[in-house]
């Protein structure tokens, strides 16, 4: 037989894929489970500092943000009242936190757990010196007083009668039963106030006083007294009762 001649019109047919062809088969979708159980230790070292690591560390911060929020709001304390010692000079200094006073405030119906008394006991300052540092000083101590920092104030006689003299002390005969003027009359501290031209009587001199040697602010004298524009009057009152019964 002679050779087929080739038909440049002839195309082969198109038969159909099996069933069974690759080409119908959907791809094995793998969990996540599969895919670590074929992972070598490596591997999952590896899988999980990419994957895994920081998702963690997200959501550990997350949780740690969150506690603390709580914790915060729950232990929210606020200043019911302020004491101020200026220029202390004990060598053994006992009242140095705002927890000192934490019996006191139970005492007057406090709760410490969410009020605190705010404390400063570490100015040092020569009002007569004009150095930089005392000028610092006096404008940090007077912005405590303006801002309501200060109920209570304790301080060596100079520098109180500088403070009384400004109008930054009240007049205590307001505020103490007759009985506390009439036992310390001789040991009260009279000032006159700039502005008005009156004579007050601005603080109490300590000496030898029981409840100053507790705190070990000072080894000598002081004067205590209480801030124009206290924030609370009635713990003021009650803190000075305590101090000179």
């Amino acid at each position: 037989m002679g050779e087929r001649k080739r038909d440049d019109n002839y195309r082969p047919v198109k038969t159909a894929l099996g069933e069974d062809s690759d080409f119908y088969q959907k791809p094995e979708i793998k969990t996540e489970k599969q895919k670590w159980s074929e992972l070598s230790k490596k591997q999952k070292r590896r899988y999980f500092r990419d994957y895994y690591l920081w998702k963690t560390l997200g959501v550990a911060l997350g949780v740690f943000i969150v506690v603390f929020l709580i914790i915060h709001f729950a232990t929210k304390t606020t200043m019911v009242m302020g004491v101020m010692a200026v220029n202390t000079d004990g060598d053994h200094i006992e009242a140095t936190s705002p927890d000192y006073f934490n019996d006191f405030l139970e005492e007057n119906g406090v709760n410490p757990k969410k009020e605190k008394v705010n404390l400063n006991y570490t100015i040092w300052i020569d009002p007569n010196s004009g150095e930089s540092v005392d000028t610092t000083s006096l404008e940090t101590i007077q912005t405590l007083f303006m801002t309501r920092s200060v109920d209570v104030f304790f301080s060596d006689e100079t520098f109180f009668k500088c403070m009384a003299g400004t109008d930054y002390l009240v007049d205590i005969r307001d505020y103490l039963p007759e009985e506390l003027i009439e036992k310390y009359q001789d040991d009260i501290v009279w000032t006159e106030v700039e502005e008005t031209g009156e004579t007050i009587a601005a603080g109490i001199r300590l000496r030898d006083n029981a409840w100053v040697k507790a705190t070990g602010w000072y080894d000598g004298e002081v004067v205590v007294g209480m801030a124009d524009g206290m924030k609370s009057p009635e713990l003021a009152t009650a803190l000075m009762e305590e101090i000179l019964k």
